[in-house]
């Protein structure tokens, strides 16, 4: 093999991403990729041998934050440097986005890939899938999203997670406006959630760190609307109460990732409860 080359992701290449991820038992679809895509147009990328597809990374920027989400080889070729170049040619894009902070999920087994590239172990997550069920509770703080409180959770989430993720809320609002929910108490937010019908998957869930019931109202309030659904969620290892309740109710872990930083390092306020995706944090 020669040194393979990289160019961006096009829509011609979304047969290749979708039968490479198969193979991984990801679940990722056309309209995931043109999600993607959508978001960081530039930032996507296809590794070559010559004319044949090998691997691919996406990537997506939010101010000085970059993040790296799908990374895949062709089994072929792996252990051949294919990886490296894909996340070395990411990450020389994001720097061109003047990125000072990449973060990531890693799998156990890239852990000590990642290391090697300066990326710093953060936190566990663990990812769990269960059947969804709508249960009664006290919810009357907790209420659907409506426009007037996009801006809030907005606000809210650049404060607990440290960079602006305004245009990937702004989609998935308008995306799925009916699994969105606030938890407020008079003017003042104290948490929010995300679901995606789509992906059948719940996140970002963020709340006060003092506000667990809250924070669970939240959760219930999203599950309930998913009812009857699988549904998966990853879930913060620091959040062991919110991680019992859900075995409680028969999910079961997946798997778990580690969240990793190169660069600077962001403060854990200790705010997410769920992560948006793998791809995207």
């Amino acid at each position: 093999m020669e040194k393979p080359h990289i160019r961006k992701m096009t829509p011609k290449d979304l047969v290749f991403a979708i039968s490479l991820t198969d193979t991984m038992n990801w679940d990722l679809t056309e309209k995931d990729f043109r999600f993607m895509m959508s978001l960081e147009p530039e930032g996507c990328f296809v590794a070559l041998d010559k004319n044949k597809r090998i691997g691919l990374i996406t990537t997506v920027s939010f101010d000085r934050v970059g993040w790296i989400g799908n990374v895949i080889v062709d089994a072929s070729v792996r252990s051949k440097g294919v990886g490296l170049l894909l996340v070395k040619h990411a990450m020389d894009y994001l720097a061109e986005k003047k990125v000072t902070t990449v973060g990531l999920y890693s799998y156990v087994n890239t852990v000590s890939f990642y290391k090697k590239l300066d990326f710093k172990s953060d936190n566990n997550f663990i990812r769990l899938v269960g059947q969804s069920s709508s249960a009664r509770h006290d919810a009357k703080c907790v209420r659907n999203m409506r426009e007037s409180d996009l801006q809030d959770a907005i606000d809210f989430d650049k404060l607990c997670m440290g960079w602006n993720r305004e245009r990937l809320l702004k989609k998935m609002f308008k995306s799925s406006t009916d699994l969105c929910c606030v938890a407020r108490e008079g003017n003042d937010l104290l948490g929010f959630v995300m679901a995606d019908r789509y992906r059948q998957e719940i996140g970002p869930l963020l709340n006060r760190p003092d506000q667990d019931e809250e924070a669970m109202l939240l959760l219930r309030v999203a599950l309930g609307k998913l009812a009857g659904v699988e549904v998966r969620i990853g879930v913060s290892e620091k959040r062991a109460r919110i991680i019992d309740a859900l075995m409680d109710m028969g999910f079961k872990e997946e798997f778990k990732v580690l969240r990793m930083y190169w660069g600077d390092w962001l403060e854990d306020k200790g705010c997410l409860l769920a992560m948006e995706s793998l791809e995207r944090g």
